[in-house]
């Protein structure tokens, strides 16, 4: 099912939102940021999960990765992306052509991010991939900004990651005004991966599917209300994975309240 994207019209409190982002993607932000690293093997169980399988034709499939930071989920998408091209005979020629629209990626942090597309352009490059190609790639796929404010393209065939842990009590009063205009899942105490997982499941095409590593309290919660009804509306849950006592982050996280 098809969802129109959020207003992104201009507000009263958008100005003042703007600056607060640009102070939050300062250096040294990344824990502020609700940044939780995740480990490889659950990563690459997601990605398993959702069918972004090497065997299929991944160039002409549309991948979503919202908040990649240090590139936890970017890079072995990336790998299986390659794999599967060169697997339905990939050119370094045609790469521009054939990759161009197979991945978007969105990290607020200006440093994480700067890194991250670094790593993605060298491997690319790796690839046989001349040079100018992979940076007109890694341009098209890597956008630095707030996932939650900037527009962003639909229909994607599938949205994996690890959407950030952040109070709202530490989300300046500005940008949570905005926030709350713009999402109604951003209810009473909700954490921001919420307004995450609505405006990323209405970015999804008709058949796509939607995997996201997070805390489970939404689901029987006060401010996961909106959340529940937001998907009993226009999406199946085909799988719950209870991850508790798993060892999946590179830190330890607390899910709250």
């Amino acid at each position: 099912m098809l969802f129109e994207l959020p207003d992104v019209s201009a507000s009263p409190t958008q100005a003042a939102s703007a600056a607060t982002v640009g102070a939050m993607t300062s250096a040294g932000a990344t824990q502020a940021l609700g940044a939780i690293y995740t480990r490889a093997e659950v990563v690459e169980f997601i990605l398993d999960l959702v069918g972004y399988d090497v065997s299929e034709p991944l160039h002409r499939r549309r991948i979503l990765e919202p908040s990649f930071g240090r590139g936890d989920f970017l890079l072995p998408i990336v790998e299986r992306l390659l794999a599967a091209w060169r697997n339905h005979g990939g050119r370094a020629s045609l790469a521009a052509e054939e990759l161009l629209a197979a991945i978007r990626g969105v990290e607020l942090q200006r440093e994480v991010f700067a890194a991250t597309r670094e790593t993605v352009l060298v491997r690319l490059q790796q690839e046989g991939i001349p040079a100018s190609v992979a940076s007109e790639l890694v341009n098209r796929w890597l956008v630095q900004g707030d996932f939650l404010l900037e527009k962003q393209p639909s229909d994607y065939d599938f949205v994996v990651g690890n959407p950030p842990y952040v109070r709202q009590e530490l989300i300046p009063p500005a940008l949570l005004t905005e926030y709350r205009r713009r999402y109604r899942t951003m209810y009473d105490r909700a954490d921001l991966y919420i307004p995450f997982i609505e405006r990323s499941l209405s970015l999804l095409a008709e058949d796509g599917v939607l995997s996201f590593i997070c805390a489970d309290r939404w689901m029987k919660n006060r401010y996961g209300g909106p959340l529940r009804e937001f998907i009993a509306r226009g999406f199946h849950l085909q799988s719950y994975i209870d991850m508790v006592g798993a060892d999946a982050f590179h830190t330890e996280v607390s899910a709250y309240p």
